[in-house]
């Protein structure tokens, strides 16, 4: 039996949304260009005035604003590192070197086929960074 007066705090668990929201952000970064993402992860243009991820600087700056994230899931920190590594990379580019980049980061199990599923998600990816960021902040004691 412990007498100990100063318990130990439990460690924080993971948000389910969170991480449902890590996944859905990783996606459309690694799907930027295929199919359904490619309707909202393209260039400005008049009739889509947000910059997205098919466009390599959108790309960069949307990684950047993720920087301080602290990812729920360890294998979606590892896939984001990979990301980071591989700027300016197109999805078919992407879908060829970041496994290869996972494993040289010492990660060789990741779920590729999760990443790179055809998407039916709809939300802009500034509005779904957006959202992560603000509940990671309200998450933060």
């Amino acid at each position: 039996m412990s007498t100990d007066t100063n318990p130990q705090p439990l460690p924080h668990l993971p948000d389910p949304a969170l991480i449902r929201l890590e996944s859905r952000i990783l996606r459309a970064l690694c799907c930027a260009s295929d199919s359904v993402a490619a309707a909202h992860l393209t260039a400005p243009s008049p009739s889509n005035p947000s910059p997205r991820t098919n466009n390599p600087t959108a790309r960069t700056t949307i990684l950047a604003s993720l920087s301080t994230h602290h990812w729920q899931d360890p294998e979606h920190r590892v896939l984001f590192e990979a990301l980071t590594r591989l700027p300016a990379r197109s999805a078919t580019e992407l879908r060829e070197h970041l496994p290869a980049q996972a494993t040289r980061m010492g990660f060789p199990e990741v779920n590729w086929d999760a990443y790179f599923a055809p998407s039916t998600d709809n939300a802009a990816i500034e509005t779904l960074v957006a959202e992560l960021l603000n509940a990671s902040r309200e998450d933060k004691p």
